[in-house]
């Protein structure tokens, strides 16, 4: 694709994700993005989502819409374990990838993933998470990838950057974050066949965190308090990310209540305080007015919070194909695989198994 073209998207899977990523979409001014093909297990799902939408082709399963010449880039939108085999048919065909996090369900496969994608000389990046503050319906029909990471493509993300940088609130020794909604009955968290855990549906924005802050590997993980359901899948729990010298994230992550979902960036100078910190349009410092990025209006109405923010992502999409890059500098492919690789620390002393792996 040169520059200056549409970027032409595929839709895997026709969920409630994904219905939020195409109204998002709507919403980019002078946009160069359109949607030309939608794909589903569920062919009539598929087609209505296809009419809603105003999208020219739909397909029954997901070959069809690799094979489609038209379609430059898959934003994938399925349930958690079906997230590597749809995106390892995507690029194995040549096609970008836009994956919802977590992308996989363990390091090895997001690895020869990745490894995939630098071969066939194409752009792979995780995105969101759905498992957040659904409107409506108790059922959603879709949940997504590990750390893609849309968090880093809001303009507050830039701004904290631009703070930190600047020594603004000083050494930064603490990021401290609680972040929890009613989950825990929601199949796609609390069953462990779906690749149910609070820690890869919510938990995976504390820590991405904590990696934005301190730009370093922690040297110690200690989850405590965890609570396994009857499936031994986490519902909740506490992680504490010692990065030495005094540096620590601390995330109360919970799918059984719902809790402030902030983050506070303390250092020796003052605190930094993200509002809804996973997709934060409202930054505030110590004794400074919030600094607000308000999201416009959309045609329909959103599922989750703040989704008409995957606009930001999707846009960072289309800067990194155009300038012909295979990761996106505001998540790379190393700093993915290191937060998939503290996932799976957590679980294994958590006792968390998925038998995909």
């Amino acid at each position: 694709m040169q520059s200056q073209t549409n970027l032409n998207w595929g839709i895997a899977a026709a969920g409630r994700i994904t219905q939020d990523f195409v109204t998002a979409l709507s919403t980019v001014e002078k946009s160069r993005h359109v949607v030309v093909a939608v794909a589903d297990v569920d062919g009539k799902r598929a087609q209505e989502f296809a009419q809603r939408n105003q999208i020219p082709r739909h397909y029954y399963g997901f070959d069809a819409l690799a094979l489609d010449r038209e379609v430059d880039v898959v934003y994938v939108g399925t349930l958690n374990p079906y997230h590597y085999a749809v995106v390892h048919l995507m690029l194995a065909r040549g096609k970008h990838v836009l994956c919802e996090t977590p992308m996989c369900l363990g390091l090895d496969q997001a690895k020869e993933l990745y490894a995939l994608a630098e071969q066939r000389g194409v752009f792979l990046m995780e995105g969101n998470s759905t498992s957040y503050n659904l409107l409506g319906s108790k059922k959603t029909t879709a949940s997504y990838l590990l750390p893609g990471m849309w968090s880093r493509c809001f303009p507050s993300y830039e701004r904290l950057r631009e703070l930190l940088n600047s020594d603004a609130i000083g050494e930064v020794t603490q990021v401290k974050v609680q972040h929890g909604f009613r989950l825990a009955q929601m199949e796609r968290v609390c069953s462990r066949s779906l690749g149910g855990s609070i820690l890869l549906d919510i938990g995976i924005y504390a820590l991405q965190l904590g990696q934005f802050v301190f730009g370093v590997s922690p040297v110690k993980i200690l989850p405590v308090g965890t609570q396994l359901n009857k499936d031994r899948v986490d519902v909740q729990g506490q992680i504490m990310l010692d990065y030495g010298d005094g540096r620590r994230l601390v995330a109360l992550l919970t799918g059984l209540e719902n809790l402030e979902n902030d983050a506070v960036i303390t250092g020796t100078k003052g605190e930094i305080k993200l509002s809804n910190y996973w997709c934060s349009t409202q930054l505030t410092r110590t004794n400074g007015p919030p600094e607000t990025w308000p999201l416009p209006m959309a045609k329909f109405d959103f599922h989750y919070t703040n989704s008409c923010g995957l606009r930001y992502e999707a846009e960072e999409v289309r800067r990194c194909i155009e300038k012909r890059l295979l990761e996106s500098p505001k998540f790379t492919h190393a700093e993915s695989l290191e937060l998939i690789a503290i996932c799976d620390e957590v679980r294994r002393q958590i006792g968390v198994t998925f038998d995909a792996l």
